[in-house]
This record gives structure tokens, sequence and C-alpha cells, in this order.
């Protein structure tokens, strides 16, 4: 009878514990999943502090291409580059540039040779698995242009929070007409969000032989005010203008939309 009662309260101890984390399951499954953040919700928060220039480190691809193309274009383009004391020279910063040609990615890299600068690119660039492998050798990562691209959004806030400065082409894509297309509300968000100072940059001229090139550097885009309120579509759409506003006196009204033919 004794042994009995032993074994008895051996298997009740036993038990005790599987009772009790069987009961821990249940309260874990009866509880609500906490709520996932909407992409509003993301971009509503507080911006981030700005970051202090990371430690360069020179890539070979990246040295190369710059050098050989800086070469070229005093030779071809006579091209000249002004306002580069703008640039920050303590901490990174997003460079906003006019998107024409091809070229203006590397244009917008002779204006920081202090640095190597990571750039957005459409994904279609890097769907080429040469052409993809040459662009994140040079820090190029894909940006879906068609949508908020939210993925391509906390790249970029991962680049400029290692401390590295950012290139980006607000309009989304090339304009063919001598003047800027509307830009992207994405690049006012990641502006936002960011930080970091946003320095906008206007290449002036056709990559033409012999045709002067003129990239004027202008003074970073204020948006102290914009960033100690909430951030919203109406936020954006302010800080836009504001960056509009710049790129019309770098270009000297080059880069606002072309006037309506009279009826």
């Amino acid at each position: 009878m004794e042994s009995d009662k032993k074994s008895g309260a051996a298997v009740q101890a036993q038990s005790a514990p599987e009772d009790a984390q069987t009961k821990d399951e249940q309260q874990k499954q009866a509880a609500p999943d906490a709520p996932k953040e909407t992409n509003a919700q993301k971009a509503d928060k507080p911006a981030e502090q700005p970051h202090a220039l990371a430690k360069q480190k020179r890539t070979f691809l990246y040295t190369f291409v710059v050098l050989l193309y800086a070469i070229v274009v005093k030779l071809l383009f006579f091209m000249r580059i002004e306002g580069r004391e703008n640039i920050p020279k303590d901490r990174n910063c997003v460079l906003m540039g006019n998107h024409q040609c091809l070229l203006d990615p590397v244009t917008l890299a002779l204006c920081v040779p202090d640095r190597e600068i990571h750039f957005m690119g459409k994904k279609e660039l890097f769907e080429n698995k040469l052409l993809g492998w040459a662009f994140r050798k040079v820090h190029g990562f894909p940006v879906d242009r068609g949508n908020m691209d939210m993925a391509a959004i906390r790249t970029a806030m991962g680049v400029l929070k290692e401390g590295n400065t950012l290139g980006i082409f607000p309009e989304g894509t090339r304009s063919k007409s001598g003047h800027m297309l509307p830009l992207l509300g994405g690049a006012s968000l990641l502006a936002l969000k960011s930080g970091c100072d946003v320095v906008p940059v206007y290449i002036d001229g056709k990559y033409k032989p012999f045709h002067r090139i003129v990239v004027r550097v202008g003074q970073p885009v204020e948006m102290a005010d914009l960033r100690a309120g909430r951030m919203n579509r109406e936020t954006c759409d302010v800080l836009t203008r504001r960056i509009e506003a710049s790129f019309a006196q770098l270009s000297n009204g080059k880069s606002l939309p072309a006037p309506q033919d009279a009826a």
C-alpha cells in the first residue's frame, strides 16, 4: 500500500510541470497577436538623427570607374562642378540629382571624391546577372519604381545608419524633354525619415562630345520644421515642393515643366 502511494505521488509530481507547460501554451494561443505596423504607421515614426560619416573603404571597381570617368568627362564634356562646399564634410547625406542619362550616377560620384556613394537603381537593371553583379559591386541596390517600395526604403535607411552617403534620382526615371519630371513621394519620405541633410544636385547640359556640362550642388534643403511634426502625405508634399524649388533655383528655371502650347 505504501509503495502504491509513493508511486502515485511521483506520477503527480511529474505531471505537474507538464500541466503548467500546457496551460502556458494555451494562454499564448489564446492571447491575440500584436498588431503589425502598417506602412503608414512606419512612415509616421520620428526621424532618425544625423549620422557621422563612416570610415571610407575604397573598392577597386568603384574607384576605377570613377577615375576613368573623371578623365573622360574632363576631355569630352569640359565638366565643371560648382558648390562642392555645400556637401557636409563630417556627416553623411542624401544627394538628390536630376536624371537624364545613364551616366548621371557617376556624375554624382564626382561631386564627393572623399567617399563612395550608394545608389538606388530601377530593379530592371538588376535582372541581368552580369549587370546586376556590377551594380552591386559599385554599391547599387534595386527599387521598384512603380510602388512604394518599403524594402528599398529600409535598405536605404540601413545605408544611412551605417554613415554612408546615398544618391537617388527622385524623378524615378530619365527625362528626355530637358525638363524634370514630377518628383516621386517616396524620395521625400526617405528624406524626412533619414534625419540626414538632403543636398540637391542639378546636372546642366547634355552628354554630347565637346559640349560643356555644369554640375551645380545646392545647399541642403531646409526641413527641420517638417521633421518636428507628424510625417504624413501633406508633410511629404511640402518637402517635395521645396526640393522642386531648389532644383529650379539651381537650374535657373530649366528644371520646371515646359509651358503648355497655346491653344
